[in-house]
C-alpha cells in the first residue's frame, strides 16, 4: 500500500522508454506544453538517447533528459534514473508504458515521490511474470490512469486489478494542429505521389503482428488492381526491410516515409485513412486522421472500434481479414460524397470528445484526488 503525504505540485517529470515519433511520445509533447501553461515545472526523460521528438518538445522549451539506455534491457539505466530522481526530487512523476512504470513505481515509493501510472496499450501477449509485476508494484503508485475502455477492460480482466482502482482517461488531440490549410499539389509532389492517383495513407509502427501492416498490403494490392491509387506509410520499426520488400514482391505503389515531424501536413495529403493493427489501446493516429477530416478504415482492435462509429464516421473491420479491409476501402475511393461526410462526422466527435484539453484536465484533477490517499489493490 502506497502513502504519500499531500503537498503543493509545481514540479513534474514526465518518463517514458524513448523519444520516437510513436503515440505515448506525441501525447506527453501535447501535454507538457499545456501543464505548462497552467503553471507547472516540466521536465521530460527518456531511457534511450535521444530520437525526433526532442527537437518538438525544445520548441516549447521543455527541458529533455535521456539516461542513453542501449537495446531493449539496460540495466544501467535504472541505477541513473534511481540516482535522477534521488538528486532532483520531483514533485509528481507521470510514468507511460510498462518498462517506464514499474522502476518509477518502485523508486518513487522507496524515496517518498508520488506517481501516476499511465497505460496506453493493450499487449498482444502478457506472460504471468508481468501479471505479477504488475500487480504487486501498481499499489506504489497513487494513480493509475488507462488511455480508453478496451485498456481498462484488460488492466480488470486480464491483470486483475480491481474497476475502482483505475481512472479512464481518453487520449485527446489539438485539434487547431491538424487544422492549417496547405498547398496540397505542393506537398503531392514534395512527397513523390502520383497526383491523378487517390492516397491511402497509414501512420504506424513497422512491428509485426501487432501493426497488421503486412495485411494493408494485402489488401491494397486488390484495391490497387481495381482503382488508380498509391499507399503511403509513415512510420519504422524493427520490420520495416521485410515490409518494403514485400511491397516490392506484390508490386504495390508504395511509399514509405520513415519518421516525419510534419504529419499534419501529410495526413492532408491522404483519401482515405487506414488503421490495420491487431493490437491498439487508443491510437492517436486515428485522432489525429479524423481532426484532419479524413474517413477511416480501422479494425476492431482495442478501443479504435469506440472511436470510429462504423458507417459514421468511417467502417470497421475484424482484424486480419485483408479481403474486408480492402472492400471497405474501395468502397470510400469511389464515393467523394461518403469521403466528405464520414471525414466531417469524424471531426466532430474528435472536438466533441477527444481533445488534448480534456486529456490534461482529467491527469490534473487525478493526481489532485489521489494524492494524500493510499490505494490498496
Amino acid at each position: 500500500m502506497g502513502v504519500f503525504l499531500r503537498k503543493k505540485i509545481k514540479n513534474i517529470l514526465f518518463v517514458t522508454v524513448g523519444y520516437t515519433f510513436g503515440g505515448t511520445e506525441k501525447m506527453i509533447a501535447r501535454i507538457s506544453p499545456i501543464l505548462r501553461d497552467r503553471g507547472y515545472e516540466i521536465k521530460v526523460l527518456a531511457f534511450k538517447g535521444w530520437g525526433p521528438m526532442v527537437e518538438e518538445l525544445k520548441k516549447e522549451k521543455i527541458k529533455c533528459i535521456s539516461l542513453f539506455g542501449k537495446g531493449k534491457f539496460d540495466l544501467r539505466v535504472l541505477w541513473r534514473y534511481f540516482f535522477y530522481l534521488l538528486e532532483f526530487r520531483p514533485d509528481l512523476v507521470i510514468a507511460f508504458l510498462y518498462r517506464a512504470y514499474i522502476p518509477t513505481r518502485i523508486f518513487c515509493f522507496l524515496l517518498g515521490i508520488p506517481n501516476i501510472s499511465s497505460v496506453q496499450g493493450v499487449p498482444g501477449r502478457v506472460s504471468l511474470i508481468q501479471k505479477v509485476i504488475e500487480r504487486i508494484t501498481a499499489p506504489l503508485s497513487c494513480g493509475l490512469y488507462s488511455c480508453s475502455n478496451a485498456v481498462t477492460e484488460f488492466l480488470i480482466k486480464v491483470i486483475g486489478i480491481r474497476k475502482e482502482f483505475i481512472t479512464t482517461i481518453n487520449n485527446g488531440v489539438d485539434i487547431k494542429f491538424f487544422s492549417r490549410k496547405i498547398n496540397r499539389e505542393k506537398k503531392i509532389k514534395e512527397l513523390g505521389l502520383n497526383p491523378d492517383s487517390k492516397v491511402v495513407g497509414t501512420i504506424s509502427r513497422l512491428e509485426e503482428p501487432t501493426k497488421g501492416i503486412k495485411i494493408l498490403l494485402e489488401a491494397f494490392r486488390v484495391v490497387q488492381e481495381k482503382i488508380n491509387s498509391q499507399l503511403l506509410i509513415v512510420g519504422s520499426g524493427k520490420d520495416e526491410f521485410w515490409l518494403k520488400e514485400m511491397a516490392k514482391d506484390l508490386k504495390i505503389k508504395a511509399i514509405f516515409l520513415g519518421e516525419r515531424s510534419d504529419v499534419p501536413e501529410i495526413l492532408q495529403v491522404m483519401d482515405v485513412f487506414v488503421l490495420s493493427s491487431f493490437y491498439e489501446g487508443l491510437p492517436i493516429a486515428i485522432l489525429e486522421a479524423m481532426a484532419s477530416q479524413l474517413p477511416i478504415v480501422t479494425t476492431s482492435a482495442g478501443s479504435c472500434g469506440e472511436v470510429v462509429l462504423d458507417g459514421k464516421t468511417g467502417f470497421v473491420v475484424e482484424p486480419g481479414n485483408p479481403s474486408e479491409l480492402a472492400k471497405r476501402i474501395e468502397m470510400l475511393l469511389k464515393d467523394d460524397k461518403k469521403r466528405r461526410k464520414f471525414g466531417e462526422e469524424g471531426f466532430k466527435r474528435v472536438r466533441e470528445n477527444f481533445t488534448i484539453d480534456k486529456t490534461v484536465s482529467g491527469i490534473e484533477g487525478l493526481w489532485k484526488k489521489h494524492l494524500g490517499s493510499s490505494l490498496l489493490f
